[in-house]
């Protein structure tokens, strides 16, 4: 399907050269990635902010659970101009409660909050590393198991309302293998945080990273480059966990998206 997308998009681009074109794949909703197509070599906007397209012209978008409003692209070729806005759909979210947590890892101490603080930090530090390398648009599931919690739930634990779940938990045994899900550069390999335990961050270029907490082990580091498939730790329940699992987080730049949508939106390009 959309290789037959993709053709046609380059066959309404040669018989009006002058003409940009945009596509997206996927829902401009709440928690999307967006796989998109712009003429190639164009200059690519995003509500005024600049995208790097990939040589072919495909490139991703994410959209953030929270975000409302529109989506404005802009597609700049040879002096012509396309200009396309679509509205953020919202989503309804599910309300999921977690007791039995130690206190402090709902309510840290003064002393736990400025480690928090700093491994925020290191994290934020490794999202923001420029990598160089082609997006892969064909991503695999980091790990088997039991979905045992979705994207964008509102947490309340020990009866405390917190921040949503944007991630996409696994529970699968520990030791369980966790692979690379697509080509990427290890931009933080972590041994022991205070909420996320053993933790590995991957750059997959154009401002796309997924990261992986709760490990038993890493067999990776930092700065390691790793193929789709390659095996980067294992299952477990390090920081803040009740049970074995894989915490699964997928961002584009600032935007926390669902990553059981961003692979079912990959598929299309793995056949």
């Amino acid at each position: 399907m959309i290789r037959l997308i993709f053709a046609l998009c380059l066959m309404t681009f040669s018989a009006h050269a002058e003409d940009p074109i945009l596509y997206l794949h996927g829902q401009p909703r709440q928690g999307e990635l967006l796989f998109a197509f712009a003429t190639p070599k164009a200059d690519v906007f995003l509500n005024g902010a600049e995208i790097k397209p990939r040589k072919d012209g495909w490139f991703v978008v994410g959209i953030g659970r929270n975000d409302t409003g529109d989506l404005t692209f802009t597609v700049k070729r040879h002096g012509k101009r396309l200009e396309k806005t679509f509205r953020i759909q919202p989503r309804e979210w599910k309300i999921q409660r977690i007791d039995g947590l130690p206190e402090n890892k709902v309510s840290p101490s003064p002393e736990e909050s400025a480690r928090i603080e700093k491994e925020f930090a290191a994290t934020a530090d490794a999202r923001d590393k420029k990598v160089k390398m082609p997006l892969s648009l064909c991503f695999q599931m980091p790990a088997e198991g039991r979905i045992s919690s979705v994207y964008g739930s509102q947490r309340i634990l020990n009866g405390e309302e917190k921040t949503p779940h944007n991630a996409l938990d696994i529970a699968a045994a520990t030791g369980t293998p966790v692979f690379a899900p697509a080509d990427a550069k290890v931009t933080l390999a972590y041994d022991e945080m205070f909420l996320t335990g053993k933790t590995v961050l991957l750059a997959h270029g154009q401002d796309l990273t997924s990261s992986y907490s709760h490990l038993s082990k890493l067999d990776v580091k930092t700065g390691d480059k790793v193929k789709k498939g390659q095996k980067i730790g294992e299952v477990g329940m390090t920081g803040r966990a009740t049970g074995p699992h894989l915490h699964w987080v997928v961002m584009w730049r600032d935007k926390r998206v669902d990553p059981a949508v961003f692979i079912e939106n990959s598929k299309a390009f793995c056949e």
